[in-house]
């Protein structure tokens, strides 16, 4: 058997998905030039037909809405019906816009009109309506499809058939009018005309359009792979100036993703919001979650935090969302080893924290790479990466004498002779020098306008023991002493 999911009026229900109010109004869907796509029924019962001009349109229904084509909330809808397909079967084929097909020959399922019905459910659940049709071979599962109310399953194919208008399975034009003119109106008529003399007066076309009307037509599925893209659209009817609505929305975006993850039992391990200007610009922020997850009351906290303090040139005209998509973690933590009790809102705090003082004054110490002392930066905390380099650490073996390092180092007068310290004077150690080792030159940064040299001496001060001192810009410091204990 074949199935075939098909969302009726697929842009209509695109552009109105988030909006609930909209679905009981006269509503029109227009394209590029103006001509009316599609229609709601408030609408048609007005007396609107697509195709019309918009501006024919209003003037049958002044209560009409029009709106264009949200391209990027259809890609949405799409992708959540080939992500459901997909779940079905790993046959699936992308028929067409709110159209697809799977392959369930190797299924064993007893009771097809419920399962038809938790389908359409899973659909409604993501606020999308379908209709889905069950058959022996995808052409006529798509009949089924587009007569179901809200499924249907076919399991006489010539009893379906005969009932329906020769208009359904699209034939030629000039065909369906030659056989209007013959008076034949249904399937059933067409297949009662003898197909080879149907075929040799009328070609090849009739005996293709006869074997469709019969459904006796075997076609091989264009097969492709669901991409786990979790993605989620809107565009605002006019710019917003609050931050309610957009609150508002992404609220309605989570609830569908998360259900979404869940059925493909996957979490979130990143965000990515995007927010259309209406300067032509946009705002773009991605969010790493500490600790993947699908719950939408987390992954709201996060955009919630970003938002109350976002401050924007322009006002938004829309909203988009993407998850990139992980499998759930299972961490074995050591004996002694134990997690952050809850990490997504350890990285809510850190969010807040950014907010007040700025994002550049909130992060992870990270040894820059260079060889200057103390060069560090702050970087934004990445934790899965730091779970994956915790549980890779191996112990390093140490070298030499462990230097205490002064923090911050101390100030040093120190005398030089034939450029060699020989008596230092600091609050920490003072004396003079019985031996050194040096000088250790290092330098970096001569590209850039910040470059760094300095100068490095080891050495022993009479009855105080071994430091470590350092020259740059011509001021000298102690960096550190040497454990006696260990030499």
């Amino acid at each position: 058997m074949f199935t075939v999911v098909l969302m009726p009026n697929f842009r209509l229900q695109a552009a109105l998905r988030f909006r609930p109010q909209m679905r009981e109004q006269p509503v029109a869907i227009t394209g590029d030039d103006g001509a009316v796509l599609e229609i709601s029924r408030d609408a048609e019962s007005s007396g609107v037909r697509a195709g019309m001009p918009g501006v024919q349109a209003l003037a049958r229904c002044p209560a009409l809405t029009l709106l264009p084509r949200a391209l990027a909330a259809e890609r949405a809808a799409q992708g959540a019906l080939i992500e459901l397909a997909g779940s079905l079967s790993p046959e699936v084929e992308a028929t067409a816009d709110g159209c697809a097909t799977v392959d369930l020959r190797g299924a064993k399922i007893s009771d097809w009109p419920r399962w038809c019905g938790a389908v359409v459910a899973r659909l409604a659940a993501l606020e999308l309506e379908g209709k889905v049709g069950v058959a022996p071979n995808p052409d006529l599962a798509f009949l089924a499809a587009r007569r179901a109310a809200p499924s249907l399953v076919v399991q006489t194919p010539g009893t379906f058939l005969a009932q329906l208008a020769v208009a359904e399975i699209d034939p030629p034009p000039h065909l369906h009018a030659l056989l209007h003119d013959w008076g034949i109106h249904t399937l059933g008529q067409l297949t009662s005309l003898p197909r080879g003399e149907l075929a040799d007066r009328l070609g090849p076309d009739a005996d293709r359009l006869w074997q469709r009307a019969s459904g006796q037509t075997e076609r091989l599925l264009r097969l492709v792979r669901p991409v786990e893209e979790f993605a989620e659209a809107f565009d605002f009817e006019h710019e917003i100036e609050t931050v309610e609505p957009l609150l508002f929305i992404l609220r309605r975006f989570l609830d569908s993703l998360a259900m979404r993850l869940d059925a493909a039992h996957r979490v979130a391990a990143r965000l990515i919001l995007t927010l259309p200007l209406d300067d032509g610009a946009a705002h773009e922020r991605a969010f790493t979650i500490p600790s993947p997850t699908a719950d939408a009351e987390v992954l709201f906290r996060v955009l919630h935090t970003h938002l109350e303090s976002l401050q924007l040139a322009a006002h938004p005209t829309g909203a988009r969302l993407l998850i990139e998509p992980a499998q759930p973690a299972h961490q074995q933590l050591r004996l002694f080893e134990s997690a952050l009790r809850d990490p997504n809102r350890f990285g809510e705090t850190l969010a807040r924290l950014a907010a007040i003082v700025g994002a550049e004054n909130v992060g992870v110490a990270e040894i820059e790479d260079t060889h200057r002392a103390d060069a560090v930066r702050l970087a934004a905390p990445r934790f899965h990466q730091q779970q994956r380099d915790a549980a890779n650490t191996t112990p390093s073996r140490a070298i030499g004498l462990p230097l205490r390092r002064y923090r911050p180092p101390v100030p040093a007068q120190v005398r030089v002779v034939r450029q060699e310290p020989v008596e230092v004077s600091a609050p920490s150690a003072s004396g003079r020098v019985t031996d050194a080792l040096g000088p250790y030159r290092a330098s970096g940064g001569w590209w850039e306008r910040e470059r760094w040299g300095v100068e490095e001496w080891d050495v022993e001060i009479a009855g105080r023991g071994l430091y470590r001192l350092r020259r740059e810009d011509q001021s000298w410091v102690i960096e550190g002493c040497y454990d006696a204990e260990l030499r």
